[in-house]
């Protein structure tokens, strides 16, 4: 499920407000990352969230903060309140914006160049983005603590590669990088800082279509289309859910397969689709001829590289390259609701799955799966626990209201 559709379209729209400042000290540049003198490659680890990568960064020397790293961000976004309420006297410009397919108003600010080091490269100036109220509520739906967003467009310097089966990032001087053997380069382009690609994907209907998608690596679904770029296509299996947060709520589409998704030479069968409507007015993408997005859920099985110098992106096969695409099988979406991120209550439920007809209920919590106590999981295992045998039987301890109660459920494939 992708949470960050809705923060991608405001940094779009805040852009063009970011500040240019010429004067910059000696350790460093303004808006992007180098690697040091004399160095030509540098290796540094990330936490891995459901496939959404999280590094560590220091603001101004002081502040230490973890960011979602995102090709479909640009610039830097600070959604955590203590963050932006002590850079609050670094803001120099302040915005109310429209946020997209609602009638809500999001208050926002820009700050004048702020310091950001990230370990290994050299510490860079970067205006920030800083939203007064955290409307999004991403750690909830991640399962850990985050502070915001930053854009692989501000590491463009280097060659990027991200190796999700280890979770290192590599960034590289881009004169050093060489072609690994067995991989597939496929050309990208950018616009406002986002890298898109063309791909080929074969509906459940047997219609074969080459599309045109940006490679979001900020939104765990493998792959998504909006429902205004197909025509009359209509997946013929499909189960409705919610595809993620906004200002307004629950935002619904439908998820199906599709029989196989190209990303060059390399072919992803039976992929999970989201399929929505195009729910936010205005959109600029959809206007270039967009199709959708290619996320994490896909990305992750490939060592991937991103060479913005050369427009290509360069993948390998990873891990879990073979393995098969699964969705949700208990019909539960939970979120985190404690600062520890060890306590899970079920936010939404997929109408006539095992959860819906066992009569599980949003607002109830989890306590244990099969005896075994959620307060020692992680909401990525959690999720996992439920999507990936088949026909399990699953004991559920839920408090609801205080009390608790056992709930048996059975795993099924909803598409």
């Amino acid at each position: 499920m992708n949470h960050l559709n809705v923060i991608h379209r405001i940094c779009r729209r805040l852009a063009p407000w970011l500040l240019v400042f010429t004067v910059l000290p000696v350790w460093g540049q303004f808006n992007q990352f180098v690697l040091p003198y004399g160095k030509n490659k540098v290796t540094v680890n990330f936490e891995n969230f459901d496939n959404l990568v999280v590094i560590d960064a220091l603001i101004s020397d002081s502040i230490p903060v973890r960011l979602i790293l995102d090709s479909g961000v640009e610039g830097v976004v600070i959604t955590d309140m203590d963050v932006v309420n002590e850079l609050a006297g670094r803001c120099v410009r302040s915005f109310r914006v429209n946020a997209p397919g609602t009638l809500e108003v999001l208050e926002a600010c820009i700050t004048s160049p702020v310091k950001i080091s990230v370990k290994g490269l050299v510490p860079s100036l970067f205006n920030l983005i800083m939203l007064n109220q955290d409307y999004f509520s991403l750690e909830e739906y991640i399962g850990t603590k985050v502070h915001g967003l930053i854009g692989i467009d501000k590491f463009r310097n280097m060659v990027v590669t991200t190796n999700y089966d280890r979770n290192m990032l590599t960034f590289q001087d881009a004169a050093s990088y060489r072609l690994p053997a067995r991989a597939q380069v496929i050309p990208i382009s950018t616009s406002r800082g986002k890298p898109h690609m063309t791909s080929r994907v074969e509906l459940d209907d047997g219609r074969i279509i080459d599309v045109w998608l940006m490679i979001d690596s900020g939104a765990n679904h493998p792959l998504l289309l909006e429902n205004d770029s197909l025509g009359d296509y209509k997946p013929l299996k499909s189960v409705e859910a919610v595809i993620g947060k906004g200002l307004a709520g629950s935002m619904h589409g439908r998820f199906a397969r599709v029989g196989w998704l190209m990303l060059g030479n390399y072919r992803l069968d039976n992929v999970i689709a989201s399929f929505t409507d195009d729910y936010m007015p205005g959109n600029n993408e959809a206007v270039e001829g967009r199709h959708g997005t290619l996320g994490a859920g896909a990305l992750s099985r490939f060592v991937v590289t991103f060479d913005y110098s050369r427009e290509r992106m360069i993948l390998r096969k990873g891990n879990k390259f073979n393995q098969p695409f699964e969705y949700n099988m208990s019909g539960i979406t939970f979120r985190t609701i404690e600062s520890h991120f060890n306590v899970f209550e079920i936010s939404d439920i997929i109408k006539d799955s095992p959860a819906d007809e066992a009569g599980l209920k949003p607002g109830d919590i989890l306590l244990s799966i099969d005896n075994k106590s959620t307060l020692t999981m992680k909401l990525g295992e959690v999720n996992r626990l439920l999507s990936e045998r088949e026909g399990a039987r699953v004991a559920l301890l839920i408090s609801r209201e205080g009390k608790t109660q056992l709930t048996r459920i059975r795993l099924k494939k909803l598409i």
